[in-house]
């Protein structure tokens, strides 16, 4: 009986490990009360799930103004999202930099929930990878008074991320915000990057560590709390302006790498 007994204890051990990729993660939650809404886990080669998500466009904003639009910067490949920045020349588009992003909006969005999204990312000089969220519909009024919600920035060559809110109240004239907060990753390696926002708070985690909360003051007005409306994803390896500053071409390709994507809401 004992053999038998943990002949089973070996089978179940090694059927948890094997399907570890698949398995829902920890949650300081209770087991049970999360629903899955939305997954990618990008397992085929190729374009990405165009039901699911649309390239970022080139704009005006710092992490946009070297977006660029085509598979050689974001496709999916070896059960990966890859997300590139390279200095290749384009005929047609004359920029120093090209990068990519891609975002769920006008295609999935939703109010308070889970995300968690496993990644890792190169490091170097002027390298801005992130996962983020911004308002479907700027409902209180432009960045950065509708809210912003970064879930994870990384910057240069920094042993830390960055997990940050924007609002009118904590957004600075130059962008930066108090409301901001760092925290140790596993350098080179995939690590979980998770928020959980309900009606009154916003936390952040790494790896399933909690690492900040946002709090709702009672009768908060919205340039405090913008957070009661509808947001979307957006995944971006961006670089070269802005908060990085300049790139290191020796540096170069900056590439995020996106193993899944999982969000939830209370059931």
């Amino acid at each position: 009986m004992k053999i038998f007994l943990g002949f089973v204890a070996c089978f179940f051990l090694f059927s948890c490990s094997a399907f570890q990729k698949a398995a829902a993660p920890e949650s300081r939650e209770k087991a049970g009360a999360w629903k899955l809404i939305f997954f990618d886990d990008f397992i085929t080669n190729g374009s990405f799930d165009t039901g699911k998500w649309t390239y970022c466009s080139r704009q005006h904003p710092a992490w946009k103004k070297y977006i660029t639009q085509g598979a050689d910067y974001a496709h999916q490949s070896d059960d990966n999202l890859v997300l590139r920045m390279d200095d290749k020349v384009i005929t047609s588009d004359d920029v120093p930099y090209h990068s990519g992003g891609v975002s769920t909006s006008g295609k999935f969005n939703f109010r308070y929930g889970k995300v968690e999204v496993r990644a890792r990312f190169t490091s170097g000089k002027g390298s801005w990878p992130a996962i983020w969220m911004m308002p479907q519909d700027d409902t209180y009024g432009g960045w950065s008074r509708s809210g912003e919600i970064d879930i994870m920035e990384h910057v240069n060559n920094e042993d830390v991320v960055h997990q940050t809110i924007h609002n009118a109240a904590v957004t600075d004239a130059s962008g930066g915000s108090t409301a901001s907060r760092s925290a140790t990753y596993n350098r080179d390696d995939y690590n979980l990057y998770g928020m959980i926002w309900t009606p009154d708070k916003i936390e952040f985690y790494v790896n399933n560590t909690l690492t900040y909360t946002y709090h709702k003051a009672a009768n908060a007005p919205d340039r405090e709390w913008p957070f009661d409306q509808p947001f979307y994803l957006i995944l971006n390896q961006s670089g070269g302006a802005g908060w990085p500053g300049p790139i290191d071409r020796a540096d170069l390709p900056f590439l995020l790498y996106v193993d899944w994507v999982k969000v939830y809401q209370i059931k």
